[in-house]
This record gives C-alpha cells, structure tokens and sequence, in this order.
C-alpha cells in the first residue's frame, strides 16, 4: 500500500483552475501492522501559478519549491517507478487523489492511476469510535507517534499517516476505500471564490475599514453598496448584511481573513442570498457587539472663481 500526501497551491489569482501541486511525499506498508519499507520526497516547481495563496505562502518548505528544477510530470513519472507495481493508494482525507488526478489531466500525462483510494481519516474515525474529520497532527499524538516533523511537508504527513495505518486492521482498511472524486460525507464540494484574494494589509483594522473589502455587489443587478459595519463570528468570519440600492434585495456579505507567511493579512470577500445557512450564521455573528468601520472621505475639490491672471484648475481644499 502506498501512502502519499500532497501540498499544492491553489491559485486563487490565476483564471486557470487548478491546484498545483508542489511537493509528493509517500511511504510504502506492505501489509496491516507491518513496518514502513521506503519512502519517496519530490520537491516540484511551480509553473503554472505564479503567485501563492495565503495557504500555500504560509507552507514551511517555500524556497524548495521555488528552487526546484523537477515539473509535474518528471514528478510523475518518478513516483510511479517508485510505487511499481502497487497501485494500492491511501492517503488522509479525500483530496489528495482527486488532486494528482487534476494535474495529471492537466498536463495530459497517460500514466495509470488507481480510481480508488483508502481513506486513513474514515479508517481511524471509525475504529475509534470518533469524528471523520479529525487532524492528522492530534490523531498522531493520541496514537503515541513522537513530535519529530514539522506539519504540512508532504513526507511528514505521509509518514504519520502511515505510522497510524499500521494500527488500523485489514477489514477496517477495506471499509475505507473511496472513488476520488466523492465529496466528504455530509458536505457538498464548495464553490470555487468568485474573487480574488485581497491584500496584504498590515493589521485586521486596516483591512476591515477597507473600501474593497467593504464593497458588496449585488449578484441579481450588479449595484453595489459599501458595508458600514462587521459582526465577528465564532466560525471566525465576518458578516455583514446590506439592501441592494437599486433592487431592494436583501443578501449577506462574508468575509474571510487569512494570514500568509509573512504574518500579513489577506481578505476574500463573498456575496450569499439572506437565506439558510447564511442567514443563520449572520444572525449567530449579530449576536456580538459590531466593529463599525471607519471609511476614508475622498478629498473634495472646487473651482476658483475666474478673475484676471486666475487659473481655473480645481484646487484642494
């Protein structure tokens, strides 16, 4: 069984939809309980994305990436000679198959990859009696794994998920089996932002008194209209609801903040009809005191009043 994990960038700047991948990281169990037999590391250069999200920006292992002479499919091509003939993937969660299967379509490589995967979360989940969405790192240390890697480089986390699969019995394994392209159980696959990310800004004052990351345009007519105030969510968005100025419709308007590497701050902001789930997150936000912004005037101008020698050009007040 080979065990992989995946670090990508999503590339929320770019019109181009994918989620490149940056780095390939796997290990090899050969059977339930056994020992780990191999491992295999790719460093990969991005050459599609040019700029990185904020998640991607804030992974520990940036420079290796960009200092990379490996593209996508030598990548490839050599963790599949790796692997050899199994074709027995697993991984932790239901990404990261359905993510080498994007990038392999993109770059119309021909190599055979497997439909189906075991999914180590479900597996673990379920022997444990607990939630199918748990944390690789805190499922690691309930295990007894020692603290020795840093998260979110592609081997550490193949090699943990591997340590935690060795305890996991057969029949709990064969449960687990996905096709790639499922979405978690009880969850729809989210939508795609319809804007790009905002930023940086050099604290969350700053960026919530922002003049873009204040504007909401209405999905209906297209008008737009400046929010004068946030309520902070538990789920640690925040929320605004505004009336459409031409239409008259009502709508909430989300905003989501991220931090990149760099301890800067990123902003994405997101437009949902006042209804459901929406409706019921703003209403749970509104509950808290709200943090009023403080828009900056734009200088007014006038004319001089025209005379002899008078130039009639604006002048500022």
């Amino acid at each position: 069984m080979i065990v992989f994990d995946l670090e990508w960038n999503s590339g929320l700047y770019d019109p181009i939809r994918l989620d490149e991948i940056l780095q390939i990281g796997a290990v090899k169990l050969r059977t339930p309980g056994g020992p780990i037999e191999g491992h295999f590391n790719a460093y990969i250069r991005p050459w599609i994305h040019k700029r990185f999200s904020p998640a991607a920006a804030a992974l520990p292992d940036l420079a290796l990436y960009q200092g990379s002479r490996l593209d996508f499919p030598a990548a490839l091509e050599d963790f599949l000679a790796w692997c050899g003939q199994d074709r027995v993937f697993a991984s932790w969660g239901n990404s990261d198959l359905a993510v080498l299967l994007q990038n392999q379509k993109y770059w119309q490589l021909k190599a055979r990859l497997p439909e189906t995967f075991v999914d180590i979360q479900l597996a673990f989940g379920r022997a444990v009696g607990a939630s199918e969405n748990l944390a690789l790192e805190w499922c690691a240390e309930y295990c007894g794994v020692p603290d020795i890697f840093d998260p979110h480089n592609a081997l550490a986390d193949a090699v943990y998920t591997g340590c935690i699969a060795r305890l996991l019995r057969q029949e709990e394994l064969d449960a687990a089996v996905r096709p790639a392209h499922a979405p978690p159980k009880g969850q729809k696959s989210l939508p795609r932002r319809a804007a790009p990310w905002q930023g940086p800004f050099e604290d969350l004052d700053k960026l919530l008194n922002n003049r873009g990351c204040r504007k909401a345009v209405c999905p209906k007519c297209g008008a737009f209209v400046r929010v004068t105030q946030w309520h902070k969510s538990p789920d640690g968005y925040h929320y605004s609801r505004f009336n459409c100025p031409q239409c008259g419709r009502c709508y909430i308007l989300r905003l989501e903040v991220a931090a990149d590497g760099e301890k800067r701050l990123w902003a994405n902001a997101a437009v949902y009809r006042n209804t459901g789930v929406r409706k019921a997150a703003y209403l749970t936000a509104a509950q808290t005191p709200p943090v009023h912004c403080k828009g900056k005037r734009r200088p007014r101008w006038r004319r001089k009043r025209s005379g002899p020698g008078q130039s009639q050009a604006p002048a500022p007040m």
